[in-house]
């Protein structure tokens, strides 16, 4: 089952029908304190350690040997993280997730998309996508299921340490930011709509990252390794 498929699965409550969640406005302003320390302060889990909201640090189930440490920008729609994965000894990659789900005034929720800030500069990148859409079916755990995916863009840049929506920081930073929505049937319909923000300021890593955290199915439905040029 496909990875950005799974996820919707796993984590959309049962709700009624939604249409296009995608509002026209965004709103970067929850996140943009974190975004300014992670760009002007080491990466380390002491310093993450000190934002507001944030849990501890504790072992990622998914991945062996990595830690991750999440805090929590708003609980309700858009439900919005910040998740922090890295090593024992550090951080190396942070993901912001600004989450809705398909009730009907989820339309006037503002998502958080670092791509809009005026400033970034575009990366090449073999994942970056557009329009692209997949479905699948099948059963799982004993539950038929079919599902689809719509993304409407993923696209790498650097967030630079100059950047003219921002005060000055001192480090550049590498991001892939993505928008998509999906819907799951398992016996009622589940739909989501959410924006994606990976940030790492090792470049060399950003393509790994994006197919560990992003979205990895080209436009033939082909699952490819994401790199970053």
């Amino acid at each position: 089952m496909n990875k950005l498929l799974l996820t919707s699965l796993i984590l959309i409550p049962t709700l009624g029908v939604a249409g296009n969640n995608i509002p026209k406005a965004f709103d970067n302003r929850p996140v943009i304190p974190t975004v300014n320390k992670l760009r002007n302060e080491s990466w380390t889990w002491q310093n993450f350690a000190t934002l507001p909201n944030v849990n501890k640090l504790q072992r990622d189930v998914q991945n062996k040997n990595r830690y991750l440490m999440t805090q929590t920008i708003n609980e309700e729609n858009p439900n919005t993280t910040i998740t922090f994965y890295g090593t024992k000894e550090r951080p190396e990659v942070a993901v912001i997730e600004s989450r809705i789900w398909g009730a009907a005034n989820t339309q006037d929720s503002l998502f958080v998309r670092l791509d809009m800030l005026k400033g970034n500069l575009p990366l090449k990148s073999n994942c970056n996508f557009r329009e692209v859409s997949i479905s699948d079916s099948g059963d799982d755990d004993g539950f038929h299921y079919e599902s689809s995916a719509i993304l409407d863009f993923q696209q790498a840049y650097t967030l630079p340490k100059n950047i003219s929506s921002l005060a000055a920081g001192k480090n550049n930073l590498y991001v892939a930011s993505s928008q998509a929505e999906s819907y799951v049937i398992t016996g009622s319909f589940q739909a989501q709509a959410y924006t994606l923000s990976i940030i790492t300021p090792d470049k060399s890593k950003l393509g790994q990252f994006m197919t560990t955290y992003g979205w990895n199915t080209n436009k033939n439905g082909k699952e490819v390794r994401c790199s970053v040029n």
